[in-house]
């Protein structure tokens, strides 16, 4: 039986490639197929998978989610424009345990994919929005072997202090972000960056001038374009 439940939104006969793509908080699959679909569109010989969490979202009864945060932040002070850096980053650093047992999860999860469909780790990509792009971040960052990339979108370094005991892989990190976003706020990146940097991870960035916290188009176009280009 499958980690967690899924959606295959493109397929072939001998795919090259496997992409996994995480959707967010307070969310399931189908907030992000379309995104799925569109990245599909500019990618040849790939399997593409969408799971879905399994914990019911603590917001919305007919939402998902990947872990809880409404304790370890109860007033919404990470979404607050005044709230400084450091404490944005202290409230997702609690987050730790909850966002490395998932991880595990999801790295068995892509393992149980690559046996189905004989592909290797440097031929995977693990994608994410949102609080799933704190997922793909911790996932592939302590996965055993290293994969093709991860591309979080709107995301953070979360539970960075036991991130930093378990970091085992360093796969190149694509961050997309848009400069308007105030749910994961663009004002974090350069953390996150910085961080990525003192643990000898390479990484690109790519600011989106204007967008909040959402997915685009353009963000789908220009990570098939890596994608297809990566060995």
């Amino acid at each position: 039986m499958a980690e967690f439940q899924y959606h295959i939104v493109k397929s072939c006969a001998t795919p090259s490639k496997l992409v996994v793509f995480l959707h967010g908080y307070t969310s399931n699959a189908q907030d992000v197929i379309p995104y799925a679909e569109t990245l599909g569109q500019h990618l040849d010989n790939v399997v593409i998978v969408v799971p879905e969490a399994d914990m019911v979202s603590e917001r919305r009864p007919d939402k998902k989610q990947w872990y809880a945060l409404t304790d370890i932040d109860p007033d919404k002070l990470r979404r607050n424009p005044q709230t400084s850096t450091a404490d944005i980053i202290e409230i997702y650093n609690r987050a730790g345990p909850r966002i490395s047992a998932v991880a595990k999860r999801i790295n068995r999860f892509i393992n149980e994919l690559q046996k189905k469909y004989h592909i290797a780790n440097k031929q995977t990509y693990i994608l994410g929005f949102s609080q799933g792009a704190m997922i793909a971040i911790y996932a592939g960052l302590t996965r055993r072997y290293q994969l093709g990339g991860i591309f979080p979108f709107a995301g953070i370094v979360c539970g960075k202090d036991l991130l930093e005991k378990e970091l085992s892989s360093y796969p190149e990190v694509y961050l997309f972000h848009g400069t308007s976003d105030l749910s994961v706020q663009y004002k974090t990146l350069e953390f996150t960056k910085d961080w990525l940097q003192n643990h000898n991870v390479d990484w690109v960035a790519m600011e989106y001038d204007g967008i909040e916290h959402k997915l685009i188009e353009d963000e789908m176009i220009d990570a098939a374009e890596i994608i297809k280009h990566s060995r």
